[in-house]
């Protein structure tokens, strides 16, 4: 059984706890967040649905885990395919997860995931519907993806996706405001397809995604593509390793 638990690392010095705290059994695919006034927020899959907890005390103690999307225990995860948490100022909670809800899918072996978003408004305890993050229905198939929310609220996703593919997959990027989808816009081409791409925001909610090569070479660089217009645009992709990687696959 696993269990997911919170370092201690995270705890301040003078209340350093020794003895790790177990915030949900059962659980997988962890990612933390933390608010503005240090509340931690931890997303996580357990009973194949998306489950949120949340700790307003340093992380000693944590509230009962609540869903935050039912997938009808179909939930899957695995090799940095599980849920992203973030929060904003006004302790808004976003979270975003791959999932398939399609009954004859999920028949598959494998089947197709896609990316989706839900929100809460009362600091975690209840969500909204989730939200279809790709435009296009089985262009994310297995939704690799990252998530950073802006303090003012916006959530910026980016995410490996195959529209018009027939293999291969396409670096894509979307800006939610309160929930909405907004247009998906094409970043960068021919990622690695089994990596997840980074994405972060500076000071002013710019972000800034990394993604790693997919094209066939014996050194597959990193890219690195910016925008200052928060999100509006982006710069040209610029290769960001100057030495070569000399990691083909």
């Amino acid at each position: 059984m696993v269990r997911l638990v919170l370092l201690a690392i995270l705890i301040p010095l003078p209340a350093f706890q020794e003895t790790p705290v177990v915030i949900a059994k059962g659980a997988s695919q962890p990612q933390l967040a933390v608010d503005k006034d240090g509340g931690f927020y931890c997303v996580f899959i357990r009973n194949g649905n998306i489950e949120l907890s949340t700790s307003a005390d340093n992380g000693r103690t944590w509230s009962a885990p609540v869903t935050a999307i039912d997938a009808k225990g179909k939930a899957r995860g695995g090799m940095q395919r599980g849920p992203r948490v973030g929060v904003d100022n006004r302790k808004v909670v976003t979270i975003t997860a791959p999932l398939c809800f399609d009954e004859k899918e999920l028949q598959a072996r494998y089947p197709r995931a896609e990316l989706w978003l839900t929100q809460s408004s009362d600091g975690g305890k209840t969500f909204g519907p989730p939200v279809q993050v790709n435009e296009m229905t089985g262009t994310a198939p297995e939704s690799l993806h990252a998530m950073a929310i802006a303090p003012s609220g916006e959530a910026h996703i980016a995410w490996l996706d195959m529209r018009g593919r027939k293999k291969g997959q396409d670096l894509y990027y979307a800006k939610m405001v309160d929930g909405k989808r907004a247009k998906n816009v094409k970043i960068g081409a021919t990622l690695c397809e089994c990596c997840a791409p980074g994405l972060a925001l500076d000071g002013a909610g710019n972000p800034v995604i990394a993604w790693r090569d997919g094209a066939s070479s014996d050194s597959r660089p990193i890219w690195i593509s910016i925008s200052k217009d928060g999100g509006k645009s982006f710069s040209p992709p610029g290769r960001l390793n100057q030495v070569e990687t000399r990691v083909a696959g």
